[in-house]
């Protein structure tokens, strides 16, 4: 697979969410390349700024200095950078961002990648208004994925379960073995 296939696939599922795309950045402080960004604004209650939220998913290039058991940094990294780029003042996107993670990685995938994904997704030391919802690690070499999930509030941010059930069909996902 590649690059271009993964975006083509990501926009067939997004897109008709009501997602629009926007370009990405490269971040010296923290260090991070997100290639684009996908973005819906949400309603979460009918208070104004409040009630307004923002889904977003980022299309990030796997940092050189981090490894898959040190993702809860990359989760970190990646909550600081959207935190910038989607202001809640700028738009009137309100306060909340739920957040999804599709990260390339040229490392392979392994069946206990899954395990890490999910200590990096419970980080207790993540304090931000952007949440992370899910994240995604693809190589696209290998056609593999590795990912953890969480559900948003009322179902009102359907994009990572959107985006598993798209990535399940098309790319290989690896299952420990049971002793």
């Amino acid at each position: 697979m590649l690059a271009d296939d993964l975006q083509e696939l990501m926009g067939s599922v997004l897109i008709p969410l009501g997602c629009s795309t926007e370009p990405g950045d490269e971040m010296r402080e923290p260090p991070l390349e997100v290639l684009n960004y996908y973005t819906r604004g949400v309603k979460l209650s009918a208070v104004p700024i409040l009630g307004r939220g923002l889904s977003v998913v980022a299309v990030v290039r796997q940092p050189i200095d981090v490894s898959i058991r040190d993702y809860t940094r990359l989760v970190e990294r990646l909550a600081k950078v959207i935190n910038t780029r989607f202001p809640p003042i700028r738009g009137g996107r309100g306060l909340t961002l739920g957040f999804t993670a599709v990260v390339t990685t040229p490392e392979p995938i392994l069946p206990e990648d899954d395990a890490s994904l999910d200590l990096a997704m419970a980080s207790p030391g993540l304090r931000n208004r952007a949440v992370p919802l899910g994240i995604f690690r693809v190589n696209l070499g290998q056609e593999a994925i590795a990912f953890s999930l969480r559900r948003g509030p009322g179902n009102l941010f359907p994009e990572p379960e959107a985006l598993a059930d798209a990535f399940s069909v098309r790319l290989r996902r690896f299952a420990k073995l049971i002793d």
